[in-house]
């Protein structure tokens, strides 16, 4: 029996205002303190001596040679390159390290005023074989760092991510936002590609939105975001590219880790363990998640026209996810010259919703009882081998197969307000794809430090959708209708770029990329009374020559800006494609749309960076026009149903500004604050909307002693707009205490996330000319969970990083 819920009361996020304002304030007032005065300088670039390829993250330590103290200290950035800052006169050392590496103390050196600046061109580190007994503590990265060409978020570094999903790690990504639903946008746009680990997988293949929600948070290391690719990556992402890093590890010897979480909204169990003897080396992971939730919504329809009738629904509903994903590499170096990687992953997902639901409308009142069952699994294969002809040539060969199934149920009876019997559907949809990828990469570095890389790749992708809709209702015969949908795609491309600088001054990446798509498909229908199977079909063919142009300079070595021009193109998957009728409930129907052009964007970013101390500070002006803009729209399918169907609506200009940084006002504090603002103008023939949109971000920690850490996350999303309406604005909170036990291989973990209210709201707006919905969803978002991880094993010195495919060319979709 249906029960009406009881109002859940609208919060509002002011409350948080003056910390966001506070904490950006100190970060200013921080970040200038550390400016003044400025005495001597001293910079440098730590390289590997075999190899000449800079170590990142090593520790650099300088210490006043007349008192044999510490002074500073600091870490390598991806180049390698270090630099101190308000050093005062005086004569020092230079102690470089980094686990697997000898450790290195430079001759003393002076600053006077006569010579204030000191220059290391090249640091040469050797690597050695001196095992480590217990897995050591090494410097910890910042949570937010700027490699150049992408935006790093160490998600392992926030103690807030424990226990969570790769949904809600995505929530505290600089520049990225995530919806009610989990839909994914990066910088106002959903049109992007996110990767594992460089690679697409078979689980993001179809539902991005719920894919995320299944992968436990406990396994990303990492978050990479990249919005001007180079002509290197695939050019498909509009926005730009995701890449989420899983944890492994390339180190000597055998260690791993075992982590579990108990909560009210979700459980979760996790294991690894790595081992390398020698030339060879293999990894393996297991992880086990289960999680729930509820939620109550509320929507109201009101008609424009006297032929439309008014709607109004109250509903509850509830949501159980359960699944495994699982992940087996092998490595092999023989030698210096040669490396092999073959690595297999595996996931499976149970998904169960129930939904009850009141309607009232001009015809009265009815009673929904919806069951939504999905089951998905699949499975990755990757290889590569990388073979090095000298120093400076490398050439890597990469293939890789993903396969996925999806079954989805959505299983629908209505009621009379009595209970009575009115009708009944059942959709059945099954959904499986099937990709393979062929990659051959060449680099070529030359003794300017100039680069020259160039590849050619093939993806080959094959996706169904078998459908069948069977209809039951009082006092009429029972029908079924059946939708059958078979899509190819296969994109074969080339790629140039050179890296180069001129008076070591401004430094050049210029490439260019070559692009031929074909795709077909063939539909298989019937009508609701016909039995008889209708073939139809299409076929497209097209290519794309992609430019990418960046230049970048660097002032006193710590100040850098960047500009840079690239075009993008997003290929509609199998989510947009699939015509196969997903029912909410019988007045709300979202269907794919299988004539969708591929969109083509024109980005233009310029950037600015600098970093002294304990500082960083990264900002971006950029504009995008794409063509043929992909957006959801809603339209009238008959009394009282909307379908949403996402369709071209011409242009969509975004411009916008990002800046992002942390700073540690004192050794124990660590703050990183994030601001995004954009103005969204949308054009089409019979649709147009426009509007500013920001969001503002807050992640800041301290370290107690006794091995205590706090850490405090918020982030505020103004209202969006959509080309018929918008999104409402929304808050999200969390608060978390993590304890160090056992020599620091284990810590207890207290995660709550949205301690300040008990729900999570979102409201949306969709305003056309014959109708005007108002919808608002409560989810139970006030969620516990207890973590306890624990770190065991030896480990010695790193080997080469293996290279991975990207296909970072599709969009992957959601609601």
């Amino acid at each position: 029996m249906y029960q009406t819920p009881n109002p859940i009361p609208q919060t509002q996020p002011m409350r948080l205002s003056f910390l966001f304002l506070l904490s950006l304030f100190l970060f200013v007032s921080a970040a200038r303190a550390q400016q003044s005065g400025f005495k001597g300088k001293i910079t440098g670039r730590v390289v590997d001596s075999a190899s000449t390829k800079p170590v990142e993250f090593a520790t650099v330590t300088l210490t006043n040679t007349s008192t044999q103290k510490p002074v500073d200290g600091t870490i390598t950035d991806g180049k390698g390159q270090f630099s101190f800052g308000n050093v005062a006169p005086g004569t020092y050392s230079l102690s470089i390290s980094y686990l697997g590496y000898a450790s290195t103390t430079l001759p003393a050196f002076t600053l006077s005023p006569a010579q204030p600046e000191k220059t290391f061109a090249s640091i040469p580190l050797q690597a050695n074989t001196t095992k480590l007994q217990e897995v050591m503590v090494v410097a910890q990265k910042p949570l937010i760092e700027d490699k150049g060409d992408k935006l790093v978020y160490n998600a392992e570094n926030d103690i807030s991510n424990q226990g969570t999903t790769a949904s809600d790690v995505l929530k505290k990504v600089p520049s990225v936002t995530v919806d009610a639903d989990g839909n994914v946008q990066l910088r106002g746009s959903s049109n992007l590609k996110v990767l594992i680990d460089g690679k697409p997988s078979s689980i993001l293949a179809n539902n991005l939105a719920e894919a995320l929600k299944q992968i436990p948070s406990d396994i990303i290391r990492s978050v990479e975001v990249i919005t001007s690719p180079s002509a290197k990556y695939d050019a498909e992402g509009t926005a730009g590219i995701i890449n989420i890093i899983t944890r492994k590890n390339s180190l000597q010897g055998v260690n791993g880790r075992v982590s579990g979480t108990a909560g009210n909204r979700g459980r979760y169990a996790n294991g690894s363990i790595n081992a390398r003897r020698g030339k060879f080396g293999t990894n393996a992971s297991l992880n086990f998640y289960g999680n729930n939730n509820r939620s109550e919504s509320f929507l109201t329809r009101t008609p424009r026209m006297s032929e439309i009738s008014y709607l109004r629904q109250e509903g509850t509903a509830r949501q159980l996810n359960n699944g495994l994903y699982s992940q087996l590499g092998f490595t092999f170096d023989p030698d210096t010259l040669n490396a092999f990687n073959l690595e297999f992953s595996l996931y499976k997902n149970k998904f169960n919703g129930t939904r009850f639901q009141r309607t009232e409308d001009n015809q009265g009142v009815q009673l929904y009882d919806l069951t939504n069952r999905w089951n998905g699994s699949g499975f990755d294969v990757n290889f590569g081998y990388t073979h090095t002809f000298k120093p400076q040539q490398e050439l890597s060969v990469l293939a890789q197969v993903n396969q996925g199934t999806s079954h989805d149920i959505y299983d629908n009876s209505i009621q009379t307000q009595e209970n009575a019997f009115i009708s009944r559907q059942l959709n059945d949809n099954d959904a499986p794809t099937y990709e393979k990828t062929f990659q051959l990469d060449y680099t070529q570095t030359y003794k300017n430090a100039s680069r020259l890389e160039l590849g050619a790749k093939a993806i080959l992708r094959d996706a169904t959708s078998n459908a069948r809709y069977n209809f039951f209702r009082l006092n009429k015969p029972d029908s079924l209708a059946i939708s059958n949908f078979d899509f190819d795609q296969d994109v074969y491309a080339t790629y140039l770029t050179y890296a180069f600088s001129l008076n070591k001054k401004y430094n050049f990446n210029l490439g260019t990329r070559y692009e031929f798509t074909n795709t077909q498909g063939v539909f298989l229908n019937t009508a609701k009374n016909e039995p008889k199977l209708v073939r139809s079909s299409f076929k497209n063919d097209y290519q794309n020559f992609i430019p990418s142009v960046t230049v970048s300079r660097t002032f006193k070595e710590t100040h850098t800006v960047k500009a840079s021009y690239t075009q993008r193109i997003q290929r509609p998957q199998i989510w947009y494609l699939n015509p196969f009728m997903q029912q909410e409930d019988p007045n709300n129907v979202y269907r794919g749309n299988p004539e969708l052009d591929a969109e083509l964007t024109h980005s233009y970013e310029l950037g600015y960076n600098t970093y002294f101390k304990t500082t960083s500070i990264n900002g971006s002006l950029f504009y995008r026009q794409t063509d043929n803009a992909i957006q959801q729209i809603n339209r009238e399918a008959g009394p009282n149903v909307i379908l949403t169907t996402p369709d071209n609506i011409a242009k969509n200009k975004v411009y916008g500004v990002s800046v992002s940084g942390s700073t540690k006002p004192m050794p124990k504090w660590s703050i990183s604050p994030n601001f995004n603002l954009s103005y969204i103008d949308l054009r089409g023939e019979t649709l147009s909307n426009s509007g500013l949109q920001y969001n503002l971000s807050l992640n800041t920690s301290y370290e107690f002693n006794k091995g205590i850490t706090a850490q405090f996350y918020g982030n505020y999303n103004s209202p969006t707009q959509t080309a018929q309406g918008e999104y409402g604005r929304y808050f999200y909170s969390n608060v978390s205490v993590k304890k160090k036990l056992l020599k620091d291989k284990a810590s207890l973990s207290l995660n709550v996330s949205n301690p300040f209210s008990r729900t999570l709201e979102f409201t949306s707006t969709i305003d056309t000319n014959t109708f005007l919905q108002e919808s608002r969803n409560a989810n139970l978002a006030r969620r516990i969970g207890l973590t306890f991880n624990y770190s065991f094993g030896k480990m010695d010195s790193s080997q080469r990083q293996k290279k991975s495919i990207q296909n970072d060319d599709a969009v992957g979709g959601g609601k």
